[in-house]
């Protein structure tokens, strides 16, 4: 059984850091969009799971750097990204019933964070 590096930790965390920034970003874009543009609540949802996928894989792609592990590393991003988010969206809501964030956007996350796994570990070993 293999140890985890704090070189693992380090890509774990910096993926997710990196994620959050491109998240904050893509959203402080899509608000001003939809301030300008008459979006639906469908669009702007969809739209909002689109940057949270976006971000998690540039997270992935851009903060990981150790040569193994890829998968586990992008489950466990996903997973720490959906649980930051929500809490930020409960925190600026006002409370944990009105957040915002449903399952559906807690799974696009882990998922986005499996498949960025995958597509590092192609991108990275060859």
């Amino acid at each position: 059984m293999t140890k985890i590096n704090k070189s693992d930790i380090f890509d774990l965390l910096r993926s997710v850091l990196i994620s959050l920034l491109i998240s904050v970003i893509g959203v402080i874009i899509l608000a001003l969009i939809a301030k300008f543009a008459d979006l639906s609540d469908g669009v702007i949802t969809g739209v909002n799971i689109a940057v949270r996928v976006i971000a998690i894989l540039l997270g992935m792609l851009i903060g990981v750097r150790a040569g193994r592990y890829f998968i586990a590393k992008g489950t466990a991003a996903g997973c720490i990204f959906a649980l930051i988010t929500y809490l930020l969206s409960a925190l600026l809501a006002g409370g944990f019933t009105s957040s915002g964030m449903t399952l559906y956007d807690a799974l696009a996350c882990i998922l986005a964070g499996i498949v960025s796994g995958g597509i590092c570990a192609a991108v990275k070993k060859s």
